[in-house]
């Protein structure tokens, strides 16, 4: 009697030096007589799968021989060839690894039985609609969900919803964003319970670390939804041209900024350039018409990252000359960045005015002569017609006006010229007799554009 309860006892002995550990990540839990523990359900989405490891571990200071049986609707397991030795007090690295599988096909519960020699541990499963993730903004609304083009550097987000339209709770395990580029997710913590109908948000954001297309996933529980975006040449966004004044005339100086809308996402660097189309066929260009900085037509731009107005030749703006031409002013920019917009243009145009009179001198020093001098510019290039009137020294008229026309000269003069219309003419008056009553003279010069006149000359 006594050694057939000895015989007996041997294997119930034997299964209690076996212990189960569920394994997650490097984790290990002691498993009781169910899994998940009482009250919990091991809930799946319909037809996906989802695993556990169970690690077994042998406790007694003999070799134990262990078998597995799987019963159960919905589960499978993988093992080594059973039946499998475990040497005594076994280690990690010799425990029994089994992977238990649960792939529910239906909404319902299931259960199984996974007996591990004489231990028995119940699986309790629920097979459920998956939770549904839709995009809420930020991202194409359909799988895979696209967060669109991206300048490298720069970053997008999207935000997604994610709901349980089951009618009872929902536990989701874990959200896992994966794949480079793609990083969160954001606003949310798992593991957690969706009650029916209920709703949660969060956000995933996109990027690229290069100009490349890239995917990824975003796995709910045991769901899983791809994603993709496409890494773009970062772009400088479109800089504007600004102007210290709407308009501009001859004779004239400028002051120029370049801002860059919403800042730059780069570093870049380039040219302003300053271009000019005469109206006149008498001269080709205005070699005044020029930046100050360097007395060019075009100066450099650097814009750093985060910028919002551009260095221009290292300062904050520029100022640039309207020469003496009548014409056109057109400033570009050229640079070998990629812009998002437009590259900026602006014209100005450079009207036609009367002769632009600077400085006037009348004198009777050299003898039997009346020289008058007048420095002044002709934007026009058509001045030709002057008259000259005449007053003693109480201020009378001395007989009537004379006029002369200079045409000629002064088309001579300017053919061919390049550096603007600036002029210094003198007109001598011979006289016979004492000048000494000639007091002063009124000098008016006609151009295509009118008539400017010097008002009242002293001689001297």
């Amino acid at each position: 009697m006594k050694a057939w309860l000895l015989c007996a006892l041997l294997p119930l002995a034997a299964d209690a030096q076996l212990v189960i550990h569920a394994v997650t990540g490097n984790t290990e839990t002691v498993v009781g007589s169910t899994y998940p523990p009482s009250g919990q359900m091991w809930q799946v989405a319909l037809n996906t799968t989802s695993s556990v490891q169970f690690r077994i571990y042998n406790t007694s200071t003999t070799p134990v021989a262990v078998t597995v049986v799987l019963s159960g609707v919905g589960f499978t397991f993988t093992s080594p060839l059973l039946p499998y030795t475990l040497p005594p007090n076994s280690t990690v690295t010799q425990a029994l690894n089994v992977t238990v599988s649960f792939t529910p096909t239906m909404v319902a519960s299931f259960n199984a039985n996974l007996q591990i020699n004489g231990l028995s541990v119940i699986l309790l499963g629920s097979g459920v609609t998956a939770p549904t993730l839709t995009s809420a903004s930020g991202c194409s609304s359909t799988v895979p969900f696209n967060f669109g083009t991206v300048p490298t550097g720069g970053s997008t987000t999207c935000t997604f919803s994610l709901q349980n339209l089951n009618p009872q709770p929902v536990t989701v395990a874990s959200v896992v964003v994966n794949g480079l580029g793609f990083t969160g997710p954001y606003g949310i913590t798992a593991p957690l319970t969706l009650q029916p109908q209920e709703a949660v948000s969060f956000a995933v954001n996109f990027t690229p670390p290069g100009a490349l297309s890239y995917s990824g996933t975003i796995a709910v529980g045991t769901q899983s939804y791809a994603v993709s975006g496409t890494g773009q040449t970062a772009l400088l966004p479109a800089p504007a041209l600004q102007f210290n004044a709407a308009s501009y005339a001859s004779g004239q100086q400028g002051v120029l900024t370049m801002t860059i809308p919403g800042g730059s996402p780069i570093a870049a660097t380039g040219f302003v350039n300053l271009a000019f189309a005469p109206s006149t066929a008498v001269v080709k260009d205005d070699s005044e018409i020029a930046f100050l900085a360097n007395g060019a037509r075009s100066i450099p731009f650097s814009v750093g990252p985060g910028a919002t107005t551009a260095l221009l030749s290292g300062q904050n703006s520029a100022a640039f000359q309207t020469g003496t031409t009548e014409g056109a002013m057109t400033f570009t920019i050229t640079t070998a960045t990629s812009l998002t917009g437009t590259s900026p243009v602006k014209v100005f145009t450079i009207g036609g005015t009367p002769v632009i009179v600077d400085s006037t001198s009348a004198s009777k020093e050299r003898a039997g002569f009346l020289d008058i001098v007048i420095t002044g510019a002709d934007n026009t290039y058509s001045a030709g017609m002057m008259s000259f009137s005449f007053f003693d020294a109480s201020g009378n008229a001395i007989a009537s006006p004379i006029s002369s026309d200079f045409t000629s000269t002064f088309k001579s003069y300017y053919g061919g010229a390049s550096a603007g219309s600036a002029f210094e003419v003198t007109v001598s008056f011979p006289v016979v007799g004492s000048v000494a009553n000639i007091g002063s003279v009124k000098v008016a010069l006609t151009n295509a554009a009118g008539v400017a006149n010097t008002g009242s000359l002293t001689f001297q």
